[in-house]
């Protein structure tokens, strides 16, 4: 069994962090408006707790993508047919979605990481995340 690892977005450090587990922080809805924040989570690392942006947040998949880079829930994919596809966790599983025309993902298929020849076959490779990029799946930049 692997150790779960997770990974955040500090801001104040303006940096990724990797750690071992993380927590939502409770603040409240005025304490972020008056701060200008977003949701946090306080991601703890080998070295001190870090506090993260909360959306950035993911869990790492246990996997690879064919360049040895981890992949992450959030993370952005793409195929050998430039393909895209978002990293998530639903149902007790990572999953992938695929897309068929490119920068929209209207029109998904979704595919569980573990039981799909696109890790095995090895040709997927990370190309972003959603926090950073959005504007790769179409979303907001």
């Amino acid at each position: 069994m692997r150790e779960p690892k997770f990974r955040g977005f500090s801001k104040g450090t303006n940096s990724w962090h990797y750690g071992f587990g993380w927590i939502d922080i409770d603040y409240t809805d005025e304490f972020l408006e008056e701060n200008g924040l977003e949701p946090q989570a306080m991601l703890y690392t080998e070295h001190s707790p870090v506090e993260c942006e909360l959306k950035s947040m993911g869990e790492y998949t246990g996997l690879k993508d064919k360049n040895g880079r981890e992949i992450y829930e959030g993370d952005i994919a793409e195929d050998d047919l430039n393909s895209l596809g978002l990293v998530f966790y639903e149902d007790g599983s990572f999953k992938i979605t695929s897309t068929c025309n490119g920068n929209s993902i209207t029109n998904k298929n979704v595919y569980d990481l573990l039981d799909t020849s696109l890790i095995e076959d090895n040709n997927i490779s990370v190309i972003g995340n959603i926090y950073e990029h959005p504007h790769l799946l179409g979303g907001d930049s």
